[in-house]
């Protein structure tokens, strides 16, 4: 073991150097280089080395929160004007009722 290596260390390295090695192997590697360690030790550096690509969990699919704009006093008079353009636009209240029945469920 080099000078001021600890175990862990010496796991992490057998394991980067040899990632296809399980856990029983690599305390057999390591007890023939005079480095005594246990399988859950090993299994614990396992479980805590990085996996992957590096890339940071992100969230599950499905579960995004909708942001919504608060409502305040000038948006409600904007989305009213733009209501009533659309509504004159469409040659009334009926037709307008009519355009927005495709987009319903």
């Amino acid at each position: 073991m080099k000078k001021g290596m600890n175990k862990s260390a010496a796991i992490r390295e057998l394991h980067t150097k040899n990632p296809e090695l399980s856990a029983p192997e690599i305390v057999a590697q390591l007890e023939k280089n005079g480095i005594a360690v246990s399988a859950p030790l090993v299994y614990q550096i396992f479980r805590k080395s990085p996996k992957g690509s590096g890339k940071k969990r992100g969230p599950k699919p499905g579960a995004t929160k909708v942001k919504t704009a608060a409502a305040s006093p000038l948006a409600t008079a904007d989305l009213y004007a733009s209501m009533k353009n659309f509504v004159e636009a469409a040659g009334g209240l009926d037709k307008a009722i009519a355009i927005l029945s495709v987009f319903k469920n």
